[in-house]
């Protein structure tokens, strides 16, 4: 019936039926009909102990008017049915679903109108990207579901609820091989399912998953699951404007929320239905129909709105392109050409060589990601290394890649296992380097089946069994013989790439002189004959043999050549090419001549030969030499061709000179950034190509860096020296290093030791540099216990010199009662950097400092002062009386200085008590409601999520906390009017401008895992159990308020859970978020490039952000389990639990033990999302934080004292 079902819908909207498992859950099966509680909630067992109940499924959707019915099937593959004990019955269990199926369905069909049968294969539980499964595994594993699925009479098949892109490819690949095998064809339908955070599970963007799909041939392209109509309308706007496949959509009945203790989706039969329709007569999709939450009267609504309109006629924009799991690569780039990083290529890199022999995948890694942070669109991976194992090196490295680098790869190898060893890796669509025809056409079709299978795009070499092609003719009968094998073959024309050759002009013998030019002109024929195909070229060997000078001038004519001629893709290293505009005419023209061999002849007799003009032109210069003389230039022109041409050679004495008559802040503001707006203008005009702009933006940077020194810092120099650290075990370090930069800019010497820094490493620093005194920073409250206990190692060993104590763990209250009276040298607390600055200038002076102005490094972050005022903003007012070195630091916590979770909780409940005074292991229980109704849990186990749209997590920043706690824009005593002011002049300004910098630069990586487990309460227990809610899997213990404590009331977390005497099987979250080890290398990249202003607007806003992930996903998890609801609307309410439920993180008062992180990293496995557990339980990197989410609507924070 495949030719009716096509047919059918180029007629009118074809509707699936809706949800099988919520029409299930609504029948109330009791645990024998299931047949037993080992196979509850597996439907497929139905089949054998209840069919009557699937037909009834069926029936019931049949009546309203459906098209087609899904088979009972969706967790059908071995993977799925060995974890319920019953693999072998894998095919047969298929096939009863699709009988069954077809029976119902044949009993409703008439010639007036068709019923179809979809045979539904469901994603699994097993994601192959992260490892749980290798791909020719889980191939296998549908092999049995699809052959089942065929003899049971399917009309279709349907690969649905995708969620890994890799899964997709397996399932397709095994059905694939089914029709070829068996000879055999029905339509077959593959959809994705987009989270509602806007990608599919691993992070893929609805693009990415369009473009890794399109090559297969799939007859219908959709989206199902994963939410509503209305979050899926921007993703399926899309697939209707982009996709020249029918479109399926097919969404949940709205999000699900619990009411009156059951499940409830949102959208209303009539609501949906409305979305429905509007999807179908706006969007053009041409097959809709229900997921989870959809019952018959959903779809009985929907066949009723759409019975007699006809399918939309779409136009629909087709992007040739590649793809990662993450996002799609266009092959066509604006203003550049598609560039293709090389250094991933054992062929050609020594470092990747070395790395490779190595084994030392993390550097591997780490070169790509260089690759595509210098520009590269896609990345070029070859593992060819004479006695290796490449398959073996493939697979390791390519596992690796695909989720740590966003760009696409170019699978590059001589032999076709190792791109296929590779291939079975990569979930988004690949471009496969190469296939010629230089062994015959079986290697050539053997890449094409690769290809085929696969989805990917292809590289084809103009080689073939005569040899390399060098004429004109050679050249483009070759790529028409190719073009013409491969489209036949099955391969779009735009997945095609021809590789014309670039052979040396450079040698001098005669059938090497036309090279460059017969390239050139095949370049253009085939972009005339050919114009959906594409082509590359790796430029450099057109000039082998030459001084490296001339190499440069020559390659970057040559490519811009071929450019021109229709070239839209180059394998490059963008250190070796320039942008014409370097170069002077006769260079330009002597190159054309040899591009183009226009030698002067008299007779025979050669009288010009641009080979040796172009050589003799080269002699005696080197890469640096042939730079253009910009000596004579006036400064102000001098400096912009620095910029211009990302020339750093020189840069510092043409920035000397410009000092002598210009400020530094007017050589930046004026002649710098009018270089740079040239820079952009080259850009946007096609004349100066990506990589050569990041060289000007590096020049750029060289000459800020050069500059900020004479930007009004102190005069005077080496006033004292500080020894700075972080505490052995925290890993924080903004307040540590905002230390080192007022210090370092008013005089001082600061030696800053880093994060985690044992009391010996500090000792050993301390008499290095015989300094003045010690500082020491920290965090968690566990930072001030190992204060405490620095200093009485100090004490044994004699050491009496000041100590500085400062981070947001310490209090004034106990510096005074528990540390000063401990240390029997100078102690001093520092609320602030400026704190510290003034202790030290006390310590060494005897005098106060004067704050810098706003001119200073970090003058443009946290203060509002005119020059030479006191900078409020980071300073409080001087204290009353300023007798005694510790008389004169404020001693009041001001609400303003909190940030993160302390800026939610608020004074009262952040982590500032470092221990208890009373019992709190006593089990005098408090009042707690234990009536309250238990939410569902959406699932037991764990989930990795990666947010790719930032601006998600940004719209739950707390800007509060951000902007005065982390930058310091303190309101201080000033007026509404005057802060307000300041916010909108200078702070939402620079909130806007580093929000844009870390989507542009993808500074910031938003991922979580996140899970629910069953659990009971026993005392100050908190019991986790296994999935069947009976075997114990661990335990944490929680403190109790004391029974004499002010205002107490006994609280306990452990006291919101469902006791185990109750009965009941409660449930509780846990979450770690995280921002990304990019985050913190980009903080410290930034601070020790002296960046200082950048460093704290970008730190504090990471640090920030990964708050308002917590904060965002708590949202999430509180819509899982059904009370988003009680949610108060205004966001700045939400920040002070304006919501059901609370979420707390370890380390505060209500769940202390740090070494309970080690708990919830065997729940969570957080290693995925590339966090660690440091030896002191803190998270690393820093910009994370992990929480136990309670549902108990009486559940607020509290203290424990």
């Amino acid at each position: 019936m495949k030719s009716e079902f096509l047919n059918l819908l180029k007629e009118k909207i074809v509707i699936f039926d809706g949800a099988m498992g919520t029409y299930l859950q609504a029948l109330n099966l009791s645990i024998d009909d299931w047949g037993g509680a080992n196979f509850e909630n597996c439907s497929e067992n139905l089949l054998y102990t209840r069919p009557d109940a699937i037909e009834q499924v069926h029936t019931s959707f049949l009546e309203v008017g459906c098209d087609v019915i899904e088979t009972n099937s969706f967790g059908g593959s071995e993977v799925v049915l060995s974890e319920f004990g019953i693999v072998e019955k894998t095919y047969d269990v298929n096939f009863r679903a699709a009988a069954l199926a077809k029976r119902v369905a044949s009993d409703f069909s008439t010639p007036a109108k068709l019923r179809f049968v979809a045979g539904s294969i469901g994603p699994g539980t097993k994601l192959p990207t992260l490892g749980h499964i290798g791909y020719v595994d889980l191939k296998n594993a549908y092999v049995e579901q699809v052959r089942g699925l065929m003899d049971g009479g399917s009309d279709l098949l349907i690969v649905e609820t995708c969620q890994d892109l890799l899964q997709t490819k397996a399932a397709l690949s095994a059905i694939f091989d089914y029709f070829k095998k068996n000879k055999v064809r029905v339509p077959v339908i593959a959809q994705v399912t987009i989270e509602t955070f806007g990608t599919m599970l691993n992070g893929t963007e609805i693009a990415a998953a369009l473009t890794a799909l399109d090559p297969f041939p799939i007859d219908v392209i959709g989206m199902n699951c994963g939410t509503g109509p209305k979050q899926m309308a921007e993703s399926l706007k899309y697939l209707c404007e982009s996709s020249t496949l029918p479109v399926s959509v097919l969404p949940n009945a709205g999000l699900p929320e619990v009411k009156d203790g059951k499940q409830h989706y949102d959208e209303t039969p009539e609501s949906f239905a409305a979305q429905v329709e509007h999807f179908a007569k706006d969007y053009g999709a041409n097959i809709v129909g229900g997921c989870c939450g959809t019952s018959p009267e959903h779809l009985k609504m929907v066949v009723e709105r759409l019975e007699g309109i006809s399918p939309k006629v779409r136009d629909p924009k087709r992007t040739p392109a590649a793809s990662s799991i993450y996002f799609q690569q266009p092959y066509s780039q604006d203003a550049s050409f598609l560039i293709v990083g090389e250094r991933v290529n054992a062929s050609g890199s020594k470092k990747m060589r070395d790395l490779l022999e190595a084994e030392n995948w993390d550097g591997l890694v780490n070169l790509a990601k260089s690759q595509e942070k210098e520009g590269a669109h896609i990345l070029d991976v070859n593992v060819d290394f004479v006695g290796r194992d490449g398959v073996a090196d493939m697979n390791e490295l390519v596992s690796r890649l695909v989720t740590n680098v966003k760009i696409p790869i170019m699978l590059d190898s001589t032999e076709w296992e190792k791109m296929e060893a590779g291939l079975q890796h990569a979930g988004g669509k690949c471009l496969l380097n190469s296939t010629n025809y230089e062994d015959g056409e079986p290697r050539f079709l053997k890449v094409l089946e690769l290809a085929k299978e696969y989805g990917a795009g292809i590289v084809v070499g103009l080689i073939d069994e005569a040899g390399m092609a060098r004429t004109f003719d050679d050249k483009v009968r070759i790529a028409l013989r190719a073009y013409q094998q491969a489209t036949e073959f099955g391969i779009e024309a735009h997945d095609i790439f021809f590789d014309p050759l670039a052979l040396p002009i450079s040698t001098g013998i005669e059938e090497d002189r036309r090279n460059a030019d017969q390239t050139i002109a095949a370049i253009k024929e085939i972009h005339a004959q050919m114009p959906d195909a594409n082509i590359i070229l790796g430029v450099s060997n057109i000039s082998f043999g030459l001084n490296p000078a001339s190499r440069i001038v020559l390659n970057s004519i040559f490519l811009h050549e071929c450019v021109e001629a229709g070239m839209n893709s180059a394998i490059v290293n963008a250190s070796k090419i320039l942008p014409l505009n370097r170069f002077s005419e006769q260079e330009i023209e002597v190159a054309l001549d040899l591009i183009y061999d226009r030698r002067k002849f008299d007779g025979d007799i050669c009288i010009y030969d641009p080979l040796t003009e172009f050589t003799t032109l080269f002699e005696g210069k080197t890469a640096t030499s042939m730079k253009p003389d910009i000596a004579n230039l006036p400064i102000e022109d001098r400096l912009k061709h620095h910029i211009i041409d990302g020339e750093k050679i020189g840069l510092e004495d043409s920035l000397k000179v410009a000092l002598e008559t210009y400020p530094p802040l007017e050589i930046i503001n004026t002649i710098l950034l009018d270089g740079m707006k040239t820079v952009g203008d080259l850009f946007g005009s096609g004349q100066m190509q990506l990589p050569f702009v990041l060289q000007s933006a590096e020049a750029m940077k060289s000459a800020v860096k050069f500059l900020e020194p004479f930007m009004e810092k102190a005069d005077s120099t080496n006033k004292g020296t500080l020894v700075l650290a972080t505490v052995k075990g925290d890993v924080h370090d903004i307040g540590k290093n905002l230390v080192d930069i007022i210090l370092t800019n008013n005089g001082y010497k600061v030696v800053n030791l880093g994060i985690k820094q044992p009391i010996d490493s500090i000792l050993e620093s301390l008499a290095a540099t015989k300094a003045d005194a010690v500082g020491m920073s920290g965090l968690l409250v566990k930072s001030t216990l190992v204060m405490r206990d620095n200093l009485e190692i100090m004490n044994e060993r004699g050491i009496n010199i000041p100590v500085i104590l400062g981070g947001a763990a310490l209090n004034r209250r106990y510096v005074d009662n528990d540390l000063i009276p401990l240390y029997k040298g100078d102690l001093f607390y520092a609320r602030d950097a400026f704190d510290g600055l003034h202790t030290m200038d006390k310590l060494t002076q005897g005098e106060q400092s004067k704050v810098q102005s706003p001119k200073s490094k970090v003058a443009a972050v946290g203060n509002g002062s005119e020059p030479g005022t006191v900078a409020t903003g980071l300073l409080s007012e001087p204290p009353a009386s300023a007798g005694g070195l510790t008389d004169h630091i404020e001693t009041v916590t001001d609400a303003e200085d909190l940030v993160g979770e302390d800026a939610k909780l608020g004074k009262a409940a952040a982590r500032v008590s470092t221990r208890t005074t009373g019992d709190s292991t006593h089990t005098t229980q408090s009042d707690v409601s234990t009536d309250i109704a238990i939410p569902t849990a959406p699932f037991y186990g764990s989930k990795v999520v990666e947010i790719t749209d930032l601006n998600k997590v940004f719209s739950f920043i707390n800007e509060t906390a951000l902007f005065k706690g982390q930058w310091q824009y303190k309101q201080g005593k000033r007026s509404k009017e005057e802060y307000d002011a300041i916010l909108q002049e200078t702070v939402y300004p620079k909130f806007a401008e580093i929000k844009a910098q870390a989507i542009r630069e993808k500074l910031l990586e938003a991922k979580l895992v996140y899970g629910y487990f069953p659990c009971q309460s026993s005392g100050n227990y908190l019991i986790i159990f296994q999935d069947d809610e009976k075997t114990e899997r661990m335990r944490f213990t929680f403190p109790r308020q004391p029974l004499d404590q002010r205002g107490g009331k006994n609280l306990c977390l452990a006291d919101y859970f469902a006791s185990f005497d109750s009965g009941r099987i409660d449930v509780v979250a846990f979450d770690l978020v995280t921002m990304g080890r990019k985050a913190s290398e980009h903080s410290a990249k930034l601070f020790k490039s002296d960046n200082y202003t950048d460093y704290l607007l970008f730190h504090g806003l990471s640090v920030e952000a990964a708050e308002a992930l917590a904060e965002m996903w708590h949202k999430r998890i509180r819509t899982e389990l059904g009370f988003a609801d009680k949610d108060a609307v205004e966001l700045a309410k939400l920040f002070h639990q304006g919501y059901q439920g609370s979420r707390y993180s370890f380390g505060y008062p209500a769940c202390p033990r740090l070494e309970d992180q080690e708990k919830l990293f065997e729940l969570l496995q957080p290693e995925r999302i590339g966090v660690e557990l440091t030896e002191e339980f803190q998270l690393d990197p820093e910009q994370s934080t992990s929480a136990i989410i309670v549902h108990h609507p009486d559940a607020k924070y509290f203290n424990i004292e």
